[in-house]
């Protein structure tokens, strides 16, 4: 029993890393919206140390499958190793966990070019090279694609949420807008039969959205009222 942990590792090393990075992602998919919550510090701490956790496992086992020898044997690792990248991708309701992660794009890119050349190697080492069976290549070549752009993905979000990329983003409030918002709130009959119209409703929130971008990156509204002012007299 002496040799019994690590000869099981040898012989089931992919399998564990794979069946942890996936329930990694379920478990932050089932349980990302708590950091919206006022809870304790251990529930966040979980949360914080499964989000990082999840792409050390990924990017580890996706080493693991592209430079082991241990599992030539086996068909399915190949289509494992573009499955990781779908991983990499992380769940749609917790692409970052703190605003401060979206700095780190870069990285993200940097580890998605290795990443994709890893997975590429042990598709073509285990699928073209191995001559595997023509369904199986196509679903790893299928999943290969989805995890490329999927990862992808992520990586665009962060770069987009970053604070930088946000404030380059936001535009000079129209002067159209800002009269229509400063006449209809001095006509209160007007704007009360305005917002019984839902649809009419969001149609303008969404219209003034970029005034709560501005009100994320700390920028100044006050500049566009100025320039009203100057307008109107």
């Amino acid at each position: 029993m002496a040799g019994g942990p690590l000869k099981l590792w040898n012989a089931w090393a992919t399998q564990i890393l794979v069946l942890s990075s996936l329930g990694l992602q379920i478990f932050l998919l089932a349980l990302a919206g708590i950091r919206r919550r006022q809870l304790s510090v251990i529930p966040r701490f979980f949360l914080w140390q499964a989000y990082v956790s999840a792409d050390s496992t990924a990017i580890y086992a996706l080493g693991h499958i592209s430079l082991s020898s241990v599992t030539r044997d086996h068909k399915l690792v190949a289509f494992w190793a573009p499955f990781l990248l779908l991983h990499l991708g992380g769940p749609d309701n917790i692409t970052a966990y703190a605003l401060q992660d979206n700095q780190l794009w870069l990285r993200h890119l940097q580890i998605l070019v290795v990443q994709v050349l890893g997975a590429g190697y042990a598709f073509y080492k285990r699928i073209i090279a191995g001559g595997q069976q023509t369904m199986l290549l196509l679903a790893t070549a299928f999943m290969f694609a989805v995890g490329l752009v999927k990862y992808a993905e992520r990586t665009m979000a962060l770069k987009r949420g970053n604070f930088s990329s946000i404030r380059s983003s936001v535009k000079d409030l129209p002067g159209k807008q800002l009269r229509w918002f400063k006449g209809h709130l001095h006509n209160d009959d007007h704007y009360s039969s305005y917002i019984d119209n839902d649809e009419s409703l969001l149609q303008r929130a969404h219209s003034m959205f970029h005034i709560c971008k501005r009100g994320i990156v700390d920028s100044v509204i006050e500049v566009d009222m100025q320039k009203l002012e100057t307008e109107t007299t």
